[in-house]
């Protein structure tokens, strides 16, 4: 077996080096048309496999042979597959600038074949970002034009349909959607078997286990999942082989056969290991985490959850650390064009003092009547030429600064987006690993309990205290509306938490007006802090919320039933003393009302002017 691995190797190496050869020997646009096919086959192929270096390789030869060419139909072929490219390196939106600007230009050329590929590559693009619905919509609009296509490629939407159906049907709970994968997914293992497309039988059994899972048919699913093993041996795919076996080991564990589950577990690890696909290798350190919680060898446990979170730490690092690089590139070269910018103005301003010179000299040749108008019309000319040479440079200065600011916001919604995708994971996996050990410390004391469901709640509410952050990151400026909606939200939560608790919401506030992020973020803290402390201190059975206008105010008012408190005799607590610290440093007024027995009101002004000033 290694003879003949290493033969291959071999076979490999010397027909990479021969079709380099040929790439630099190219001398004629036919002969690089020719190759450029050949390549653009084999790295589609590459890609296929999941083999990215290797695509790599054929995307740079591809590259060398455009000069040759001078074809733009030819450069955004290769755009295709470089959208791939960005797209396996998580530069998803690089590579969907890339590949929007290909198809436009495929679509005004009415290429559709170039064009639905495209779209394809669009559908996975959007995939790899978690918009679902969207990857769904794209790959059906393939399919409703696969005479545009080859049969591979709309096997492959036909899959992904499918693949999309099962994660939906998974959310929503809805059977139908499971059903209408395991028909798509037969359809495409009928074409894939008669074209010998083992990668592809590989995923397409392993979804078609996934959809009988989730029907609860474990004997079928077992079974499929055999079918996807074998397949993936047969094209020699570890990351596929690698999926299934975990699959499967999860089945098993949970039929408590732990020993023939864990032995999957490590082949699988020790596949992902090999080929360095380190997202297959954290899949199954966790499911293998799982199994020794079950089995309860939490040493164990706890070792492999070491490397859990080193392996997660370093994916997330290497993500963020290359975002604010991009960012920190952008901005320097947005800098370097606004100082050319100036430094043109400058230029043209002595230039025009040359210029108002050499009329000077002129007018003087002349009679001094004569010399004395012409020169103050050549010098009011010239004047207001400057003026206006100067305002256009100066305007150009405020677009370019301008420039700026919007791609640091690009950046700022990215960064948000990092947050979101991986602060959020991350804090999701500490509740479920809290979550696992409640499950498993069945002698632990009560106190301990209690200590670790403190702990997921308050990681829970850390990450709704993240997303309400990330809302107010994503926008310039909030809408009297956007926490009007907030407001309401908040309230929905409150009301199952507290379903003993009546809510009133009265909205009185006809006036369109804006916040800044940091003016509406400030406020609806105060808010939802409001509720909270009705919720937890006061024992009231009904929380108002009026939102009204009043002499060029917006007036906040949250009002409840409860014991309420003496001001004169309670000193005001962290989360009262916040609200103070919040409005003062938006200019807002508050007020608390409160006496024993009478419930609490808090009141907060915010003088309309204030928000239209700090828009302005």
């Amino acid at each position: 077996m290694k003879l003949r691995i290493f033969i291959f190797f071999l076979f490999v190496t010397a027909l990479l080096v021969a079709q380099t050869n040929t790439a630099n020997s190219v001398s004629t646009k036919e002969e690089a048309i020719v190759l450029f096919e050949t390549y653009e086959q084999q790295g589609e192929a590459f890609n296929q496999k999941r083999e990215f270096d290797s695509m790599q390789v054929y995307l740079k030869k591809l590259d060398k042979l455009l000069p040759i060419i001078q074809d733009s139909s030819y450069h955004y072929r290769a755009d295709l597959i470089r959208g791939s490219a960005l797209i396996r390196n998580t530069e998803s939106d690089q590579a969907m600038k890339v590949l929007l600007q290909a198809t436009e230009f495929f679509k005004l050329q009415k290429d559709y074949k170039n064009y639905y590929r495209g779209r394809y590559k669009i559908g996975i693009c959007y995939y790899y970002v978690n918009r679902r619905e969207d990857t769904k919509s794209t790959m059906l609009e393939v399919l409703e034009n696969k005479q545009y296509v080859d049969e591979d490629l709309a096997t492959s939407a036909l899959a992904n349909v499918a693949a999309v159906n099962i994660e939906l049907g998974m959310q929503q709970k809805d059977k139908a959607l499971f059903l209408d994968a395991i028909e798509r997914l037969n359809n495409a293992i009928s074409i894939n078997r008669k074209n010998k497309k083992y990668t592809k039988l590989a995923s397409n059994y392993s979804l078609l286990a996934e959809s009988y899972n989730q029907l609860k048919n474990r004997q079928k699913t077992l079974k499929l999942l055999d079918s996807a093993i074998y397949f993936a041996e047969k094209a020699q795919n570890a990351a596929q082989e690698g999926f299934a076996l975990i699959k499967k080991g999860k089945l098993l564990a949970d039929q408590k056969q732990y020993a023939v589950a864990q032995k999957m577990y490590d082949t699988a690890i020790e596949t992902y290991k090999k080929v360095t696909d380190n997202p297959g290798l954290l899949y199954g350190y966790v499911e293998k985490k799982r199994l020794l919680m079950l089995k309860e060898d939490y040493e164990a446990a706890s070792k492999l959850g070491d490397s859990i979170y080193s392996l997660t730490i370093k994916n997330y690092n290497k993500r963020f650390a290359d975002g604010i690089s991009e960012m920190e590139t952008k901005y320097k070269t947005a800098e370097k064009e606004r100082q050319i910018l100036e430094q043109r103005a400058d230029i043209a301003e002595q230039g025009l003092l040359l210029q108002e010179r050499k009329y000077q000299i002129y007018g003087a040749l002349g009679l001094a009547l004569l010399i004395l108008v012409l020169g103050y019309l050549f010098y009011n000319q010239q004047k207001l030429k400057n003026r206006q040479l100067v305002k256009e440079n100066k305007l150009k200065v405020a677009l370019k600064e301008i420039e700026t600011q919007n791609k640091l916001q690009e950046q700022r919604l990215r960064i948000s987006r990092d947050l979101h995708d991986n602060i959020g994971a991350q804090l999701s996996f500490i509740i479920s690993s809290i979550d696992n050990l409640q499950y498993a410390s069945k002698e632990t004391s009560a106190k301990f309990k209690d200590k670790l469901s403190y702990i997921s709640e308050f990681t829970s509410a850390t990450i709704d205290q993240l997303r309400d952050t990330i809302w107010a990151m994503n926008k310039d400026e909030i809408s009297l509306t956007d926490l009007q909606s907030r407001t309401l939200a908040f309230i929905e939560k409150a009301k199952i938490a507290k379903q003993e608790v009546k809510f009133k919401f009265n909205n009185e506030v006809n006036t369109s007006m804006q916040f800044t992020a940091i003016q509406g973020m400030h406020l609806f803290r105060v808010i939802q802090e409001a509720i909270n402390n009705s919720l937890k201190y006061a024992n009231a059975n009904l929380v108002t919320v009026d939102f009204k206008e009043e002499n060029n105010q917006i007036i906040f008012r949250i009002k409840d039933n409860g014991i309420g408190f003496k001001k004169e005799t309670v000193q005001l607590g962290n989360g009262l003393s916040n609200m103070q610290k919040r409005m003062d440093e938006i200019n807002a007024d508050i007020t608390i009302n409160s006496a024993s027995s009478k419930g609490t009101e808090i009141v907060v002004k915010f003088d309309n002017f204030k928000s239209i000033n700090s828009i302005l």
